[in-house]
């Protein structure tokens, strides 16, 4: 060993000599290996979320749909009802809108001993336009 402060042994922390060279060179590796899928988990989620976002609105859309769909059901067993009840005082139709809503249609077919009564709800449109965009309830009132 010299007296020069430039000397040393290959084995400095400094990386200097064969060992530091080495070692720089599997620190390098293994760095590369644990580091090479940055930025794969936000490839991911951006390749992902718009597939949840589409899964959602049409999930909240058929919501709507069958909340839509079973009011209007109830609102045909309602007016139903009134028709059978009430018989000829009955006012199936605001019976029905009070339960289905204004922009219900309701229509009523008399006959010997029943009473059919359909209605007909609007739903909103969902984006895609997959869902429907009205559906009907109907029920059946036996007279008495």
């Amino acid at each position: 060993m010299g007296n020069s402060a430039f000397e040393h042994d290959g084995r400095s922390a400094g990386g200097v000599g064969p060992v530091g060279r080495a070692a720089k060179r599997q620190h390098a590796r293994y760095t590369w290996w644990l580091h090479s899928d940055e930025g794969a988990i936000t490839a991911e989620f951006a390749t992902v979320l718009p597939v949840v976002a589409l899964i959602a609105v049409i999930l909240l859309g058929l919501t709507r749909t069958v909340v839509v769909s079973m009011n209007c059901q109830d609102a045909a067993a309602a007016a139903a009802r009134e028709l059978v009840v009430a018989r000829d005082e009955a006012n199936p139709q605001a019976t029905a809108r009070a339960i289905a809503g204004d922009a219900a249609v309701v229509s009523v077919n008399r006959h010997d001993s029943t009473v059919q009564v359909q209605v007909t709800c609007p739903v909103l449109p969902d984006p895609l336009g997959v869902l429907p965009t009205t559906v009907t309830g109907s029920a059946t009132g036996v007279w008495g």
